[in-house]
């Protein structure tokens, strides 16, 4: 007899513990159910968003990839500049029409500045040469080829 009181006690301790244990996980549950939903409708949201900007006008990657198709790459290498002329070079470029981007790195001996732009590369010293009269001239120049050009200062 005690080990049927004793077994039916077991038993319904096990049955309480496991229930709040079922309910502990129907609340995981419904948790993770109203994140999916949530994610869902953004998507949907963030869909049509996209599908409303394609229709005014809004720049999409297709546009984006055929821009920089059409966009050169010249490094310009400029030996025996200092910093306040190579940053004052940089702006200048950086204003000319047709860049898109640029990015300089300094060095005493040789300093870069890798131009992202429109056109040739010649077109583009040509445009900038004029406005850079005051940090070098045509002396200057020790090459230029499609995709570089190399300026020693003296």
């Amino acid at each position: 007899m005690k080990k049927i009181v004793f077994m039916s006690f077991a038993f319904a301790v096990c049955n309480i513990s496991m229930i709040k244990a079922q309910s502990f996980l129907d609340k995981i549950d419904r948790t993770i159910d109203k994140v999916d939903r949530a994610s869902n409708t953004a998507d949907r949201a963030s869909g049509t968003g996209s599908k409303l900007g394609s229709l005014f006008g809004k720049k999409n990657k297709k546009n984006t990839a055929k821009a920089s198709e059409d966009s050169n790459k010249t490094i310009i290498k400029i030996s025996g500049i200092d910093l306040t002329n190579l940053k004052k070079l940089d702006g200048i470029i950086s204003g000319v029409g047709g860049v898109t981007d640029t990015s300089m790195k300094y060095n005493a001996a040789v300093s870069t500045i890798t131009v992202m732009h429109t056109g040739s590369s010649e077109k583009l010293l040509e445009t900038v040469q004029p406005k850079a009269k005051s940090i070098f001239t045509d002396k200057n120049i020790e090459s230029f080829d499609e995709g570089s050009i190399e300026i020693k200062m003296k």
